[in-house]
């Protein structure tokens, strides 16, 4: 009798350390997943670019957590000022007044990004997944190829573009996710004793199963 209680509580040893492994490891996959996550709540700086360098000026940099409203408006008496809207999956530029964008060398060039006269947003909270130029954009000849971005940042250029009018927007669809979470110490320390509890109560399941043939054999003799 003793040994059968013996061979069950091994095995439900066995099982619980298989269940606390495998509940670890599902918090681990569960954390590190990526989802769709959108772009409210999320921290933007918005720096404008020109004159092959960051242009501090005009209220650039702007910081602000993304709220769905106008939240920086770019240099409001200029002919390339435009309000900047960032809602959960789109980010607007309206333009201010009738103008255009002169042409200079590159102020980015690296990463994915390019701007030679424009507008760089870099968003924290969330990682950057896609962005495609929407239908309603009706800025003149502004097109997809004027918008580059990486998982942290969204770049326009409108260098040399023209014939701007007052209220014309640049509008773009953006895709994000959340990033991926690095499991936290605590859960790889749950992970490796489920591990090691279901290890053990393998190796006393075999040790019990061992013994109770060999009992079995010795009643048979």
């Amino acid at each position: 009798m003793k040994l059968v209680f013996d061979l069950v509580r091994e095995r439900m040893r066995s099982r619980l350390g298989e269940l606390f492994a495998g509940a670890a490891v599902l918090a681990v996959l569960a954390g590190s997943s990526p989802a769709y996550a959108g772009l409210l709540g999320s921290s933007v700086v918005s720096a404008y670019y020109a004159y092959q360098g960051p242009y501090p000026y005009e209220g650039s940099p702007a910081s602000f957590v993304a709220n769905g409203t106008v939240q920086e408006t770019f240099c409001s008496g200029c002919p390339e000022g435009f309000n900047l809207t960032v809602s959960d999956n789109q980010v607007v530029y309206q333009m201010l007044a009738d103008g255009h964008w002169d042409t200079f060398g590159p102020a980015i060039n690296s990463n994915g990004l390019y701007i030679a006269n424009g507008n760089l947003l870099t968003f924290s909270g969330v990682d950057i997944s896609g962005v495609k130029l929407d239908s309603a954009s009706n800025v003149p000849g502004f097109t997809s190829s004027d918008v580059t971005f990486n998982s942290d940042n969204i770049a326009v250029n409108w260098a040399g573009l023209s014939g701007i009018s007052a209220g014309d927007e640049v509008i773009l669809d953006v895709t994000s996710v959340t990033p991926t979470a690095t499991p936290e110490p605590a859960t790889w320390v749950l992970i490796a004793a489920g591990l090691a509890m279901a290890a053990v109560g393998c190796g006393r399941r075999r040790l019990s199963h061992t013994r109770h043939q060999r009992a079995l054999l010795v009643t048979k003799q």
